[in-house]
């Protein structure tokens, strides 16, 4: 596992701090050029440290995973050089956003294999394809042994911030209330029939009508972000998700939280990108 998971007690949900392994970091890479290339067997077959099959990228995969993964675009890096200042201001703004977009939807393929490693027989969604996909940033479904009936929906929010705790308490707090409001509920269904009709052994539509919604329905919450807000009293991120207790009530279980902490998160998301460029490069001949 490329991805070490250290655990830390408290009462908001089952909480772990993710660090990234230096000895596994290149195994990482490949995993997230992989599942970028939308070659998921692969990634979980490097996972599962087994080696990849030999799949060619059909089109322009390789060319566009690469404009994802690249921020900023080069061309709002000759319009910051300007002399006029709206022109700069513009160019300030599309390189912020677009270095918040590459670093939202990589840290979404990293938390992926956190998710795969911990429900290794779970029915998940794969990783966003787009920088900027709005919704839900993942579902992980298990079934009770028989593979016939649902036992858990988790739902996931990955986000990365230089302030997470602000993201948190104005933007997943209010969504995650929303779901637990009902307010959702078409988009969670939608999403969850389209997971079961592929398995050909199961009734989607039975098997969504005879869950226990209630008890079913569990959320993930995981952030990555920089070293510079950990409480130094207690030692670690807890606090980033202080009163997940509040917006999901019950067994402690229906709450699962991670951090991913770099030195400077923005800074780490950089320098993991342009690893995964190189990789992909690599795995393409581009």
């Amino acid at each position: 596992m490329p991805i070490s998971l250290k655990p830390f007690a408290t009462k908001s949900c089952e909480f772990t701090e993710w660090s990234i392994d230096v000895s596994e970091r290149e195994r990482l890479v490949g995993v997230l050029a992989y599942l970028y290339l939308r070659q998921e067997e692969n990634a979980i077959r490097i996972i599962s440290a087994l080696s990849p099959k030999k799949i060619t990228s059909r089109g322009k995969v390789a060319a566009n995973v690469i404009r994802k993964l690249t921020a900023p675009n080069p061309q709002d890096l000759k319009d910051l050089a300007s002399s006029d200042e709206d022109v700069q201001k513009k160019a300030r703004d599309r390189i912020k956003t677009s270095i918040y977009h590459r670093d939202g939807l990589l840290f979404q393929h990293i938390s992926w294999i956190v998710a795969k490693k911990a429900s290794p027989h779970g029915i998940m969604t794969s990783p966003h394809v787009r920088n900027a996909d709005k919704g839900f940033d993942g579902f992980v479904m298990e079934l009770d042994e028989f593979r016939e009936a649902i036992e858990t929906i988790i739902l996931c929010e990955d986000k990365a911030s230089e302030a997470p705790r602000n993201l948190i308490t104005q933007s997943v707090w209010p969504e995650i209330e929303a779901i637990v409001d009902g307010q959702r509920d078409d988009e969670v269904l939608a999403e969850l029939v389209t997971l079961l009709k592929s398995l050909p052994s199961v009734d989607a539509e039975d098997a969504v009508e005879t869950m226990f919604w209630e008890e079913a329905r569990h959320f993930r919450v995981c952030v990555a972000t920089s070293e510079k807000i950990r409480d130094r009293k207690l030692g670690n991120h807890t606090k980033v998700l202080d009163g997940f207790e509040t917006k999901v009530t019950g067994a402690t279980k229906k709450r699962v939280g991670g951090v991913l902490v770099f030195d400077d998160v923005r800074e780490g998301l950089a320098e993991l990108a342009e690893e995964v460029i190189e990789k992909v490069k690599e795995l393409t001949d581009v």
